[in-house]
């Protein structure tokens, strides 16, 4: 019966976590994610609609940080996401995947952080256990997986470094935001 009633409660968990996000009014987003889902959010972030959260209490969002529409953010193993960073529409940050070699392709949890200053393209994928350095650009559509140098641009599947970002950077990307309601 508790299992019945754990699954249950969990179900209605998720539900309640798959409307939150989509709620028109940021003001009212973030006062629930942070109340009820004890998500780690500045005040002065921004979220847009539609995004995708797990595990919402292990994710840490900075001061003048912009999450993108329809970003994936996964907190299962610990994603903390740095200052003045701007995530692009439907980025993807995993914290957990399966080991392929493993018979019983057990699930893997390495976190992700992401520093001050970075820039997260539109469709980029973050996996598991990868460091974004300050000040990094991740071109759109790549893959990227790993430790990346301080403010170096990384583009491709899998994301390599190809050229360099200057170190002149204090933008506010949470500034540019203009709410509809």
């Amino acid at each position: 019966m508790k299992a019945l009633a754990r699954r249950y409660l969990f179900g209605l968990y998720s539900l309640v976590l798959a409307i939150v996000p989509n709620l028109p009014s940021q003001r009212l987003r973030k006062l629930i994610l942070r109340g009820v889902f004890r998500m780690k959010m500045d005040p002065k972030a921004v979220m847009y609609l539609g995004c995708h959260l797990r595990a919402p209490h292990k994710i840490f969002i900075g001061a003048g940080t912009s999450v993108g529409d329809h970003v994936t953010l996964d907190g299962r193993a610990g994603l903390t996401i740095g200052r003045n960073v701007n995530i692009s529409t439907e980025a993807m940050f995993w914290t957990a995947q399966h080991d392929y070699n493993d018979p019983d392709f057990t699930t893997v949890y390495r976190p992700i952080v992401v520093s001050d200053y970075a820039w997260i393209g539109p469709r980029v994928i973050v996996l598991p256990g990868s460091h974004i350095a300050e000040g990094v650009v991740v071109a759109g559509g790549s893959l990227l997986r790993g430790k990346t140098e301080p403010y170096g641009l990384y583009a491709g599947t899998p994301a390599k470094r190809i050229g360099e970002r200057s170190r002149d950077v204090r933008y506010v990307p949470s500034a540019n935001y203009t709410p509809f309601i």
